[in-house]
């Protein structure tokens, strides 16, 4: 029962922070942004300049879900996860057409059929539009040509962590989405003995490869566009991290308060399926996995 009465006064004292924030808006007499761009026709005219968005790149199972509740804590901010349509498909295709997709017209207007409305909409309401749907990350130089004024976050964690959440759910075994997971392209040596690699390989391959081209995206960017995030610090509540998230896209810092609420949710936890921990692997899995990872790992922080 104490247990039940903290969450309980946890609850309303969120909601008083909530209320009086509102209140506080109004007797300073804060009004709402003005829009970035007050049409369609006019976001297009302009080629899009003037128009703020952020794109969160990930493999998924890092937290992406979390940072979108978050950043939703902010009046200034249209946080989306997977809104429609969620390009599963569109993702895969140009994953594996390669090449300079930022310079191809045929992938602008898929991105642009896609996103066009959702980025004004939240513009013309004043607002920055924010999409953590990891399907965007193989999209992300065609996304960076289409919107000038876009920003990315590179969101990653423990290749271990993400390889076990993979298994759990299936990944090149039963998923939904396994007809779209990404693979060897058909010009790579691996492509020809990937139906024979062990499944705890492939998902190591996974992080890898989505990370390593998510982050060599990143190395094009300049650094007011750019923001690299470790999943560990925002699962932690690191306070100079959560500050510096804000700052970067743009927007004033919640009461810690929303904040605290928001880590304590856990949200998307895993809860199917089943598979052990890196500290339960064999060794010879162990070492499989990291020859996988081994590069990427290292180039970002990480260690066997």
């Amino acid at each position: 029962m104490p247990s039940l009465k903290r969450q309980v006064l946890r609850a309303t004292r969120v909601q008083l922070t909530r209320v009086a924030s509102k209140i506080d808006r109004v007797l300073t007499g804060e009004t709402p942004r003005p829009p970035y761009v007050a049409r369609l026709g006019e976001a297009y005219a302009r080629g899009w300049k003037g128009c703020p968005c952020v794109f969160v790149l990930s493999t998924g199972r890092v937290g992406s879900q979390t940072l979108t509740a978050l950043l939703a804590l902010s009046p200034e901010v249209v946080s989306e996860h997977e809104p429609f349509p969620r390009l599963v498909k569109a993702s895969i295709d140009a994953y594996l057409e390669g090449g300079d997709l930022g310079a191809s017209e045929k992938w602008r207007e898929v991105v642009y059929g896609a996103r066009d409305d959702l980025v004004c909409e939240a513009n013309r309401r004043g607002r920055i539009y924010v999409e953590t749907n990891n399907r965007l990350t193989y999209l992300a130089p065609i996304l960076a040509t289409c919107f000038p004024d876009s920003k990315f976050i590179h969101l990653h964690r423990h290749p271990y962590e993400v390889v076990r959440s993979a298994m759990r759910r299936g990944y090149y075994e039963s998923h939904n989405w396994d007809f779209a997971r990404v693979r060897p392209r058909a010009s790579e040596p691996l492509a020809a003995q990937w139906d024979a690699l062990p499944r705890l390989e492939k998902c190591g391959w996974f992080w890898a490869r989505i990370n390593e081209e998510a982050a060599s995206f990143m190395a094009t960017l300049p650094s007011e566009r750019a923001l690299d995030l470790r999943a560990d610090l925002l699962f932690g509540g690191d306070e100079a991290t959560m500050r510096h998230i804000f700052s970067f896209v743009g927007i004033d810092f919640p009461a810690q308060e929303l904040v605290e609420e928001v880590l304590g949710q856990k949200l998307n936890a895993a809860v199917r399926g089943s598979f052990p921990g890196a500290g339960d692997w064999s060794e010879s899995d162990r070492q499989a996995v990291w020859r996988q990872v081994e590069a990427v790992a290292t180039r970002l922080g990480y260690g066997g």
